[in-house]
């Protein structure tokens, strides 16, 4: 079986089912002292059978080494959004507050990347258009936040066999109990805890040139 590529200079990188026989996740992480200080969670997407190709069509990620990072405790969670002609989308997704356990929110955007797989997809191939625009304040300016675009290189991905790299949606959590010292319940219970909104509720905060 023909795989997506996974996230390379993680510690941790692994696919993981999406419930849909045309999409599967990547989910790469570190660990450092019972912590994750970094992490990628990718929808990927078979744009092709004959030869099996894939594509990321939405990503969220979050990074507190790296000044140019997306820390999602300070920033709040976005997913970025492929489509196949025009520019990436940076969405801005409403939610709860963040558990602490990181283990705990890389599970949540896992749930919601494959919850939301349909919508992603349909964004992908312009179905339908993203989130919704940006809004305003009484004064006319744009609201502070925004995401500064960050391209994913070429290099950041390798193929690798899908079946030596597959986890169960348990074993993810097992992972990631393990990589916190934590227990796999606690994770879950996290996660469960963390609600985030559906895209179509999102804010567009930028778009890539």
């Amino acid at each position: 079986m023909s795989a997506p590529s996974l996230p390379t200079g993680y510690d941790v990188s692994k696919h993981v089912p999406a419930g849909r026989r045309d999409c599967l996740l990547t989910v790469g992480f570190d660990q450092h002292q019972q912590h994750i200080p970094r992490f990628l969670v990718q929808l990927h997407y078979r744009v092709a059978t004959d030869p099996i190709e894939w594509t990321a069509i939405a990503r969220m990620d979050h990074n507190e080494t790296s000044a140019l990072g997306h820390d999602v405790y300070h920033e709040g969670l976005h997913v970025d959004v492929a489509r196949r002609s025009q520019p990436t989308v940076h969405l801005q997704l409403a939610h709860t507050s963040l558990p602490k356990s990181r283990g705990s929110v890389i599970r949540g955007c896992a749930n919601y990347l494959k919850r939301e797989a349909e919508y992603f997809v349909d964004v992908f191939e312009e179905r339908r258009s993203p989130g919704r625009p940006p809004s305003w304040s009484d004064g006319g300016e744009p609201t502070p936040t925004f995401i500064r675009s960050r391209r994913v290189e070429g290099n950041m991905s390798r193929e690798a066999p899908a079946d030596a790299d597959m986890v169960s949606d348990e074993e993810l959590t097992e992972l990631l109990a393990d990589a916190e010292g934590t227990t796999p319940e606690e994770i879950e219970r996290g996660a469960a805890e963390l609600e985030i909104a559906p895209p179509e509720e999102a804010t567009v905060v930028n778009v890539d040139e």
